[in-house]
């Protein structure tokens, strides 16, 4: 049901420029300045829209799988040889900064976080009896959960990171880096701050789907302190959401429900982009449809089939695991759902194997554009949140929870309890669980980097057999490059990671 539809209605411009001359202190002619803006509900709701409508540009949400799967042991870029050029640079980790794709999720990552800042200073002056459909916490909340998650976004991908805490000013030009653990700190404290005041899923209702939640906030912020290495903080956030009960998130009954549209929103949802049917809107931030369904379903009848799963994710499944089919998307298993001309058609299969979680079937595909269609992009789901509370307890000595909510996951895949691991080997196992439950997702690449896998991951056999002049070089591969664009208009402020 697609209740939240973050349209792009054309960004807020709110002057709040500081400077001593009386040109830069008169308001800039055709914009808003706050005051004369947050006046009622609908422009709040309005400066929050524009700062969920990121989420949907496709220049963001294609970085997610551009970096977190392609760049990892399960994926491989794929398309034309034209297409793939620059992200087989990247694959080999011979990473250049002015791969478009960086620059991309750098500039969205921060116009998202002004655009929440501008809310979250706005919101707050306004009168608490102005807001009659959601309250003022609630707006509020969204904005600071937004601001924390493109932050995370931007210092699990570059590390030491600027961080925006108001409007820009004219100054900020000049802002540093902040070292990564004092951005991990900021992101806790606005993720804790969001979860205060938002309300759960429940409460908030079918009316208001795909708007964030305390659920959300809490999952995040366990994921949060997972890589902030603060596992009994982990476990405690996401005991939060655990113990919201199965009236609030459940496991599907099904895992591929996840994946469908049937599934949106539905009880295993914590987060998700919604996307909407869009039949004629054909550009990347002017759309509601999710382009990066098209980028990955096979080509050409479907899509650019530009992300390929790799032999080592499908043979990292167990006999049995349902989970597999629901994954990647053969020639065979088309057999029946496309016609006979659209599989004899296939280019650049270079795998066999495509991105099933992202493939709608031709009843479901809509109009003939490339951002003409309708699937959610699940970003937070239940089945995380409890791989991320089995390994925060497995962590804190406590492995009899951590094997309990492993099995959950496991158990629904079809599998057998893992009823013997413990310590270190339990650790192992619920790893290996979360690389096939969230597989081509976005997150395997940040995985291994934040696991101390990396290494090993990219020098194994079956890697480097698909991905011969892959060379990671531990100390330097772990962060992308700066775009470059970026570091030339940073006044020497921003400095490049090493390359």
């Amino acid at each position: 049901m697609k209740t939240l539809k973050y349209i792009f209605q054309g960004i807020i411009s709110i002057a709040l420029l500081s400077s001593c001359t009386d040109f830069l202190d008169r308001e800039m002619q055709g914009s808003l300045s706050a005051e004369s803006f947050f006046l009622n509900e609908k422009d709040a709701v309005s400066s929050l829209t524009a700062a969920y409508s990121d989420l949907k540009d496709t220049r963001y949400h294609r970085s997610i799988w551009s970096i977190g799967d392609v760049l990892s042991d399960d994926a491989t870029a794929s398309g034309s040889d034209g297409d793939i050029a620059a992200a087989i640079r990247m694959e080999s980790f011979n990473y250049h900064s002015d791969w478009s794709r960086l620059l991309d999720r750098w500039q969205v990552c921060y116009r998202a976080i002004n655009k929440a800042n501008q809310s979250i200073e706005g919101i707050s002056e306004m009168d608490e009896s102005l807001f009659k459909k959601l309250s003022k916490s609630q707006l509020l909340g969204e904005a600071y959960f937004l601001r924390a998650y493109f932050h995370f976004e931007v210092v699990r991908t570059w590390g030491d990171a600027p961080i925006v805490n108001g409007v820009p000013k004219i100054g900020d030009k000049d802002k540093k880096r902040s070292p990564k653990a004092e951005v991990y700190a900021f992101i806790e404290k606005d993720l804790i701050e969001a979860a205060k005041l938002m309300s759960k899923k429940s409460v908030l209702g079918a009316t208001n789907l795909g708007r964030a939640t305390s659920g959300a906030a809490y999952t995040l912020l366990a994921k949060v302190y997972l890589y902030d290495k603060k596992y009994a903080e982990a476990k405690v956030a996401a005991k939060s959401v655990i113990d919201m009960g199965e009236t609030e998130y459940k496991l599907f009954t099904e895992f591929e429900d996840n994946f469908n549209l049937k599934g949106e929103h539905g009880s295993e949802s914590i987060f998700e982009i919604d996307f909407y049917q869009s039949t004629s809107e054909t550009a990347n931030y002017l759309t509601n449809g999710n382009y990066s369904s098209y980028a990955m379903m096979p080509r050409p009848f479907a899509g650019y089939g530009g992300n390929q799963a790799l032999p080592g994710l499908v043979n990292a499944f167990e006999p049995g695991d349902k989970r597999l089919k629901a994954t990647v998307l053969t020639v065979a298993d088309m057999q029946g759902v496309e016609t006979q001309a659209n599989i004899a058609s296939l280019v650049y299969n270079r795998t066999g194997y495509y991105n099933k979680k992202f493939y709608l079937p031709p009843k479901d595909r809509v109009g003939t554009g490339i951002f003409t269609l309708p699937l959610n992009i699940r970003i937070l789901r239940l089945s995380e949140l409890y791989l991320i509370y089995a390994e925060a307890c497995n962590r804190t000595s406590d492995d009899g929870n951590a094997r309990i909510y492993l099995n959950k996951v496991r158990t629904r895949a079809g599998l057998l309890e893992n009823t013997t691991d413990t310590g270190a080997s339990l650790l192992e196992s619920i790893l290996k669980e979360r690389r096939v439950e969230l597989a081509m997702e976005g997150d395997r690449f940040f995985d291994l980097v934040r696991t101390g896998k990396a290494v090993a991951a990219f020098n194994a056999p079956e890697f480097k057999a698909y991905k011969t002049q892959a060379n990671f070089k531990p100390g330097i591969s772990e962060l992308m490059p700066i775009p470059q664009l970026e570091i030339e208009n940073g006044n020497g402020n921003i400095v490049q990671n090493p390359l």
